[in-house]
């Protein structure tokens, strides 16, 4: 079965800086996606993390976008935009806290890599 896709003025866009939290519950995977704010500041004036999409998949559908991500991720390496070896993403900061945690839907953690410095904060190129 072939899926026509709309013509691209039709195709609605969504920026994010990141993935804030993924969750798994009632057999659904649940990924908040998040951007810095133009308005929240944390102390020292830099901006904050919010949540802005939250995309939600089947647990095949999920499992299909891992390995989509993951083709990208050697394509980018293959056409020298990533060095090779890329696999690893930074930790994201500690200050970046899960957005909610219930029974229902307990958080996804991967075990952070160990960075020779720690992680800074989620950058946007919106707010340099």
């Amino acid at each position: 079965m072939t899926i026509e896709p709309p013509p691209d003025d039709r195709i609605p866009e969504l920026y994010a800086d990141g993935v804030f939290d993924i969750g798994f519950g009632n057999g659904m995977v649940r990924i908040d996606l998040f951007s810095l704010s133009a308005l929240r500041k944390d102390d020292n004036g830099q901006p904050l993390p919010a949540i802005r999409q939250r995309v939600v998949m089947s647990l095949p559908g999920f499992l299909a976008s891992l390995s989509a991500l993951e083709g990208m991720r050697q394509r980018l390496e293959a056409a020298g935009v990533l060095p090779p070896g890329t696999g690893a993403v930074p930790a994201p900061a500690a200050s970046v806290a899960p957005a909610f945690q219930s029974p229902v839907q307990a958080p996804v953690q991967a075990k952070p890599a160990s960075p020779a410095t720690p992680p800074g904060r989620p950058r946007s190129p919106n707010f340099g």
